[in-house]
């Protein structure tokens, strides 16, 4: 089980959340162009409230969306696409586009934020009504709002909005649960369903053909048991460098000692997860805190077992 959060987003800690965007804007910038190829400025303005019954001309329309959520509670970072500074690819990102979008999000769940309000989980992705994203994420009229104003190299400027406390921040993004499909118009042919059509197929071909196996196209695509697993927390270590010394050369280190390693300050860290080495990257600083960029994934060693011929001949796997 997930522990409880420290603190709980709440509308009354409007001084703590600008005093982080204040301290963090340099951090958020350099996020916003690692993962969106946007160079801008980032400065803070005044707070607001929100007024869901008659929302600004500029957000009539869909934009960019991250959830910054933070125990039961979420915070909102919206960028309307009318801005301008919306990437095209965001409305179909792809895995890699994906990744950048979550790498984003992660990142300014840690500079936007007051530390003891730190996101537990983030994800971003663009919303085809930011109206209907506020409207499920369940933001009341009077929440706070920190405009985040975006100036470019060229001198253009765009704004950004953080807003809170989100009571669902699982329904910002994901839109309605569809309803049932409309009976079919009179006159219209009726389609046999699966489960009928099939059998029809194997008797009139004879032959029943077995169906490819299906690909998964993301974690919500595996069956609910499978999906309990990744609930599962195990340690994530960052390994700097290491190396082997006598035991009578350890019992003798003390407050001033110094560890010198056979590796250079400019290498790649290893990432282990379960002590198993999962990944590569580079040390960068967020916020106030160390964080690990991951540039290379390690691939799992292939094994190989020996094919032994059976007394037979034949070969035993």
């Amino acid at each position: 089980m997930r522990e409880p959060p420290m603190a709980e987003l709440t509308s009354d800690i409007v001084a703590e959340v600008i005093a982080a965007c204040k301290a963090g804007a340099g951090e958020a910038a350099a996020a916003i162009e690692r993962n969106l190829g946007l160079k801008v400025k980032v400065s803070v303005g005044p707070p607001e409230k929100i007024n869901i019954q008659d929302l600004p001309a500029g957000w009539s329309g869909g934009g960019l969306a991250v959830v910054l959520i933070s125990g039961r509670t979420a915070a909102i970072v919206l960028l309307p696409e009318s801005s301008g500074v919306v990437p095209s690819w965001c409305n179909n990102p792809g895995p890699t586009g994906q990744s950048k979008l979550t790498t984003l999000a992660q990142e300014l769940g840690t500079v936007l934020l007051p530390e003891q309000y730190m996101p537990d989980d983030f994800k971003a992705g663009m919303v085809k009504s930011i109206q209907g994203a506020l409207a499920r994420s369940g933001v009341l009229s009077g929440a706070p709002v920190v405009p985040l104003e975006l100036l470019q190299a060229d001198g253009k400027k765009a704004t950004a909005y953080l807003i809170w406390p989100s009571p669902k921040p699982a329904a910002i993004l994901g839109a309605a649960a569809a309803g049932p499909k409309p009976p079919p118009k009179p006159g219209s042919p009726s389609k046999p369903s699966p489960a009928t059509a099939a059998p029809t197929a194997a008797k009139s071909s004879g032959l029943a053909k077995s169906s490819s196996p299906k690909r998964l196209a993301s974690i919500q695509d595996l069956p609910t048991y499978a999906r309990s697993l990744l609930r599962i927390k195990v340690p994530v270590i960052v390994t700097l460098a290491e190396k082997r010394q006598p035991l009578g050369w350890i019992v003798e280190l003390g407050p001033g000692s110094i560890i010198q390693f056979e590796k250079s300050c400019e290498d790649m860290l290893e990432l282990s997860v379960g002590d198993h080495p999962v990944a590569m990257g580079e040390a960068v600083k967020v916020g106030d805190k160390f964080g690990l960029r991951i540039t290379s994934i390690i691939l799992p060693g292939e094994r190989f077992r020996p094919v032994r011929p059976g007394r037979n001949g034949a070969g035993n796997p």
